[in-house]
């Protein structure tokens, strides 16, 4: 079995992909140099585009996988259920990775063999939003992940605490990352499970976020309504693209 497998769910992302496979296959660089013999697999669970995502991440090498629902959890299972890593690094298609992201997760945690899962540090791309609202959103996200140990659409799990949490919940359409750190936190508070954010692992999000209309009220409804995250009608910002 291989180290770690990369899983990067995927609709309409023939634009961001580029950059973020290239940084993963970067990243794949690193973890040989510093596991010789390691390998890893990138897997691109193609959720049904009407554009070029499936031919670009062909291009840059990567196993394609479809499942046409339309649910990113769907998807992120499915890349699961193809994976063949000991570890399942599930990834959003606009974040780019460092050269040590893939490396220093694969350290981690064969350095600790009861960690479980684990988040990484997101900031946003630099370039991409003006200084002050990126030095505003990192505070936030900084103070989120110091209160509630949120690591903001990408986890690193060992695959058999997946299979014991059955993957992410297929009934959510949005926020189905919180919904399984909540599980996640569940389990560790009962013992059964060691969770942390690795402060030293970084991974950089798009801010395109920011130039959709409807984000904060979006994110403000999904945070205080779990029934709203189950219902695809009130979940357009995210599949409405």
């Amino acid at each position: 079995m291989i180290p770690i497998s990369v899983i990067v769910p995927a609709y309409n992302e023939e634009r961001f992909l580029p950059r973020s496979l290239s940084s993963l296959l970067h990243s794949g660089i690193g973890l040989a140099d510093a596991f010789p013999g390691s390998e890893y697999e990138l897997i691109v669970v193609d959720n049904g585009s009407a554009d070029a995502t499936a031919a670009v991440a062909r291009d840059y090498g990567a196993t394609v996988v479809t499942e046409r629902r339309r649910n990113v959890a769907c998807a992120r299972n499915r890349g699961a259920a193809a994976a063949r890593g000991e570890l399942l690094a599930f990834v959003d298609a606009d974040y780019r990775v460092p050269l040590s992201f893939l490396a220093e997760a694969v350290r981690q945690f064969r350095a600790d063999p009861a960690l479980t899962a684990a988040g990484v540090r997101v900031v946003l791309e630099p370039s991409e939003i003006d200084p002050l609202t990126r030095s505003n959103v990192r505070v936030a996200l900084f103070t989120l992940r110091r209160l509630a140990n949120m690591s903001f659409g990408v986890f690193i799990l060992r695959r058999d605490y997946f299979s014991r949490l059955h993957g992410f919940d297929e009934g959510t359409y949005a926020y189905e990352d919180i919904e399984l750190l909540d599980r996640i936190k569940r389990d560790q508070r009962a013992g059964s499970a060691c969770y942390r954010v690795l402060g030293n692992v970084t991974a950089y999000a798009s801010a395109r976020g920011f130039y959709r209309r409807g984000m904060i009220p979006t994110y403000l409804r999904m945070a205080m309504s779990p029934r709203a995250r189950r219902n695809p009608s009130k979940c357009g910002y995210w599949y409405e693209r």
